[in-house]
């Protein structure tokens, strides 16, 4: 298995119609190696969460293209996600509702993990079923 890096995985992802092709070659050179079925890549939940920043802030990609895209990497027979089932259930809980991808990651984990809730000043993140806001309030 080999372990993939943000900026590799983003190569292989984005097309030039979204990212104008900067370095060719290092766009072939990931579709290369990732466009072979005889390997198996590796996508921890950093790496995940950083795709979906990228495409999200900088790239400016709707929500619905985060979600599409995040359910074809998790269904990739060649692709290993890490914490698979918290993923997938952070996909979910995205597409459904209010807060960030990376919010609903770490709320997933965490409940993965056995927490009851995850403490969190973040007003955004609460909008994340997982999370609690610690504050004035609570």
């Amino acid at each position: 298995m080999i372990g993939l890096d943000t900026n590799v995985l983003l190569r292989w992802l984005v097309d030039e119609t979204v990212w104008p092709v900067d370095n060719p070659e290092q766009v072939a050179d990931a579709t290369r190696i990732l466009s072979d079925p005889n390997e198996r890549f590796f996508v921890n939940t950093v790496v995940l969460a950083e795709v979906v920043w990228v495409l999200n802030k900088p790239l400016q990609q709707r929500k619905s293209v985060l979600v599409d895209l995040l359910r074809r990497l998790i269904e990739a027979s060649n692709v290993e996600i890490e914490r698979r089932d918290a993923a997938a259930d952070a996909i979910a809980r995205f597409a459904a509702g209010g807060g960030g991808f990376s919010d609903h990651l770490i709320g997933a984990i965490n409940r993965h993990g056995g927490c009851d809730t995850t403490l969190t000043f973040d007003r955004k993140a609460v909008q994340a079923a997982d999370f609690t806001r610690l504050g004035p309030t609570s």
